[in-house]
């Protein structure tokens, strides 16, 4: 595992370094937002920060920053925009995956290269698989040795600014063949890492971008599809069989995401005490209050501004405890079959409180805020997105659920 060395006070100029790029953020989101594209001018802005080293440790060059600092960054990221954050929020995610993952010397080499500024990527959803489902892509071994992939990622968030990139795929036989026993193929799913170079219309060696990204919201991550056309990874570029090696270190996925959408918590909570605070109403209203009152005095707007800051601090604290709880070492007294959903409980605690505050922001807010570009328009769009990243919370229900109702035995 990636061992975290950074102080409390090491990392509070790292911290005010995240409130200015999300201030950046949050003066361009809204344009990306409305192009539908990739924030492009927030490349340099985040590589300039340093932060794209936070969670390296400094054994490999970078700040060693914990799981939990980590977290505090992307939803100070987010605070200034979530799509744009999503994007790099990626980079965070396989820092910790990767990074915990591959061995001493792909440690040095790939982390030491993000240390110095290059961003890294992992497109792993297909059409049917991602994170909890198997890969069809396939990984060809080479008679000179390593392998090239073939098939397609159906979410390459952060692909138009990353210089690595990581992805799972299932080694075949050398006629490309993939293996018809669900076991071996489930162990033959293995985890690839290598450069990421494209030129401007996003055409590389064997791989290719192919810009379909075109969603409800979180426009400015320009998630597109990745193509792999016989794209080689050599030997040094495997770094182990993936349901293995991944399901252990998915706490930077689930808690990263979760981290993404407590950013927007706090941003739909400010504005709408911004907006509310200076409100009035008029006759329509009718009977309920009388013309020109403040909407800061009336009971059900008092009520849904306590309410959501509640449920920002108790998601603060939820997302705190477990980030927490892992870098002590307590999930070591969960079961391991629920160590994943256990973890995921709090993204998709933190995801259920994100689409109720902005439904209420807008409900509270009035007409005004269902108006194509406002910034309630654009939370509530870009809220949505947190009900599909894993776990979700169907799955992880259904994981919870199947481990409780075995025989006493078998979870014992």
């Amino acid at each position: 595992m990636l061992n975290p060395d950074m102080t409390d006070e090491e990392f509070q100029p790292y911290f005010e370094k995240a409130q200015k790029v999300s201030k950046f953020f949050r003066e361009i989101g809204p344009e990306y937002d409305e192009k539908n594209t990739f924030a492009y001018p927030s490349i340099k802005a985040f590589k300039d920060s340093g932060l794209g080293a936070l969670p390296v440790p400094r054994s490999f060059g970078g700040l060693g920053g914990d799981l939990l600092q980590t977290s505090k960054v992307v939803s100070e990221l987010s605070k200034g925009d979530s799509a744009i954050t999503l994007a790099y929020n990626m980079h965070y995610i396989m820092v910790g995956i990767a990074g915990n993952l591959m061995s001493e010397e792909q440690n040095k080499y790939w982390l030491g290269r993000v240390a110095e500024g290059d961003l890294i990527f992992g497109p792993f959803s297909e059409q049917r698989a991602g994170f909890s489902g198997l890969a069809d892509m396939k990984a060809v071994p080479q008679p000179e040795g390593g392998w090239r992939l073939y098939g397609k990622k159906t979410w390459g968030t952060l692909c138009e600014a990353a210089d690595i990139i990581t992805t799972n795929a299932t080694i075949t036989d050398a006629a490309g063949n993939l293996p018809e026993d669900f076991q071996e193929r489930v162990n033959a799913e293995s985890f690839f890492i290598g450069e990421f170079k494209v030129d401007e219309n996003g055409q590389g060696d064997g791989i290719r971008i192919e810009k379909t990204w075109n969603a409800l919201g979180m426009h400015a991550t320009g998630t597109q599809t990745i193509h792999f056309e016989g794209y080689y990874v050599p030997e040094d570029g495997f770094i182990c069989e993936w349901r293995s090696g991944a399901f252990g270190v998915l706490e930077w996925a689930s808690l990263m995401f979760a981290s993404i959408y407590l950013g927007m918590q706090y941003r739909v909570l400010e504005e709408s005490r911004a907006v509310l605070s200076k409100k009035t109403l008029g006759a329509t209203f009718g009977a309920i209050v009388a013309q020109d009152t403040k909407v800061a005095g009336v009971g059900h707007i008092i009520d849904g501004i306590g309410d959501m800051a509640s449920r920002v601090e108790v998601s603060r604290r939820v997302l705190y405890q477990t980030c927490q709880e892992l870098i002590d070492g307590k999930d070591d007294e969960w079961p391991l079959e629920l160590r994943f959903p256990y973890i995921g409980l709090a993204k998709t605690f933190i995801a259920d409180n994100v689409l109720h505050m902005t439904r209420h922001a807008m409900s509270m807010v009035g007409g005004s805020s269902f108006r194509k570009g406002t910034i309630f328009e654009r939370l509530y769009r870009d809220s949505a997105a947190a009900m599909f990243q894993p776990l979700n919370a169907d799955q992880s229900r259904t994981y919870i659920g199947e481990f409780l109702l075995q025989p006493e035995e078998l979870a014992d």
